[in-house]
């Protein structure tokens, strides 16, 4: 996780607050499911960077008096029906630490002869001003007349004439009649008045952060493209080229599953069931220690990824990586163009390549050279969001006494969450859980030891295990996602 430091002392130090806004006037059930799951999403993926504070709220104005009662500073408010890229945390660290004095920040729109709107779909407020200036009120859409100072204005906009850049209390103040206004009105008046300016997001941040106006009877499916390309855009044939994840400290488990069986043996895995991605199924092979003739099992929803993952095993003989891969790509996109919509990672080959020479160190080449063609090999395609794939899944480990599965971020993945809500993928994971238990309890299938990877994204305080991290079949805690304690996941009204 980068920069999940950063996040981390913003909360310690209470100066920056998570708000969601809920979005009440979305009148089509599509785009009110949508909504809600990136918003289950989102708020999980946020709390795992550090903001670990959050609220939710009906209206800008109680969602901010929220976080101002619980201390803090600084409040980012986001909207149901807007989804982030993948560069939003990065970019609004940037943004933050050039902006530390800004006291508003959002979608500042110009509305000619009614005043300024702030749209309320992403904002930053600081809530010190606000209650310096005694919490003055949101501003709801209103036809009534008013006269205020006629705030200066960027003379560019972000496009089409009515998005500035920054408005502010001009040097010498100009009164004008305004016939009403709409969202925030009242807000940023306040603000002109108190001589602060008030500054629009960056182009860097605007291009990480997708609004699908969902409660727009006309923009909502206009925009429902945008956010499909950016919510959904892995969720088809692309592969991870340099996913090269090495397992996590399985020591505790490994000391606790001793401790209850003495018979277990952690060098004694015959079976590794994992997702086709880079290098990682031949990674957890070796540092498994997987012997000759065990079995790798890889599956994938991707027919594509499961291909070049094949073609990765049998013709990639330990020499560079970097090479291999690019020469790869290439064959699959000759011309290179639109390379990133099949190929995830790129970035990261240098890395890949010098996890490639540390796992050399201990002996990688010699188990490529002497374990892997010995390997009984199968590739599976497989939708673990369908429960009828979890059946096949345990069907891989019957007859193998100790097998290691890799769901990695499968139960909490964005493209996946815009399609099933928090909730649903909840009891998914739990479903397959219990598939696998059955095959452990069942002395016919001779399966005794499963340890899982998964990270599910949810913790619970109930229980000591950490529930999104690493754990043996018959020790994970499954419980039903009604008795979740974390308030992240029990945030949103419609999970309580």
């Amino acid at each position: 996780m980068f920069n999940e430091e950063w996040y981390r002392d913003k909360e310690s130090k209470k100066e920056l607050a998570l708000g969601w806004l809920y979005n009440n006037q979305i009148g089509n059930d599509f785009a009110k499911g949508y909504s809600k799951n990136l918003l289950d999403y989102w708020s999980v993926e946020s709390y795992l960077y550090g903001l670990t504070t959050q609220f939710a709220d009906d209206t800008p104005y109680d969602l901010c008096k929220q976080a101002h009662e619980a201390g803090y500073s600084k409040i980012l408010v986001l909207k149901q029906g807007t989804t982030l890229g993948a560069d939003f945390y990065e970019e609004f660290i940037k943004f933050y630490d050039a902006n530390k004095d800004a006291k508003l920040v959002g979608h500042i729109l110009d509305k000619g002869e009614k005043y300024y709107r702030l749209h309320p779909q992403a904002f930053m407020f600081d809530l010190n001003w606000w209650a310096d200036a005694n919490f003055p009120e949101w501003g709801n859409w209103t036809t009534e007349l008013f006269t205020t100072i006629q705030p200066e204005r960027s003379p560019d906009n972000w496009h089409d004439g009515y998005t500035p850049k920054w408005i502010a209390k001009p040097t010498q103040s100009v009164f004008a009649e305004y016939k009403g206004g709409e969202d925030g009105w009242n807000l940023i008046r306040t603000l002109v008045e108190d001589n602060q300016k008030i500054i629009s997001w960056n182009e860097e941040i605007r291009d990480n952060k997708v609004y699908g106006y969902p409660e727009v009877s006309f923009d909502g499916p206009r925009h429902l493209q945008e956010i499909i390309t950016e919510a959904v855009q892995d969720d088809g044939d692309c592969f991870f080229i340099a996913n090269t994840e090495n397992l996590l400290d399985a020591s505790h488990k490994i000391k606790h599953r001793k401790e209850k069986y003495e018979s277990f043996d952690e060098n004694k895995f015959d079976c590794i069931i994992t997702p086709a991605a880079g290098l990682s199924p031949l990674i957890y092979a070796f540092e498994l220690n997987l012997k000759e003739y065990g079995q790798l099992d890889i599956f994938d929803i991707s027919r594509f990824s499961l291909n070049i993952t094949k073609r990765i095993i049998e013709t990639w003989k330990g020499e560079n990586y970097v090479d291999f891969a690019n020469e790869l790509m290439r064959d699959y996109i000759p011309d290179g163009e639109n390379l990133t919509d099949s190929f995830k990672g790129i970035e990261k080959l240098k890395y890949t390549q010098e996890n490639i020479d540390n796992l050399k160190k201990k002996g990688f080449q010699q188990w490529l050279d002497e374990v892997l063609p010995t390997l009984s090999i199968n590739y599976s395609q497989l939708n673990l969001l369908d429960p009828m794939s979890h059946r096949n899944i345990a069907k891989m480990v019957n007859g193998r006494r100790t097998t290691y599965i890799h769901l990695s971020n499968i139960f909490h993945y964005l493209p996946t969450s815009f399609y099933f809500s928090l909730e649903q993928r909840w009891n998914l994971h739990n479903d397959l859980i219990d598939k696998l238990v059955e095959q452990v309890k069942d002395k016919k299938s001779k399966c005794e030891h499963i340890l899982i990877r998964s990270a599910r994204g949810i913790h619970s305080k109930k229980f000591e295990d950490n529930l999104g991290g690493l754990n043996f079949a018959d020790d994970w805690n499954n419980i039903s996602f009604n008795d979740l304690d974390q308030k992240i996941g029990k945030l949103f009204k419609w999970n309580k």
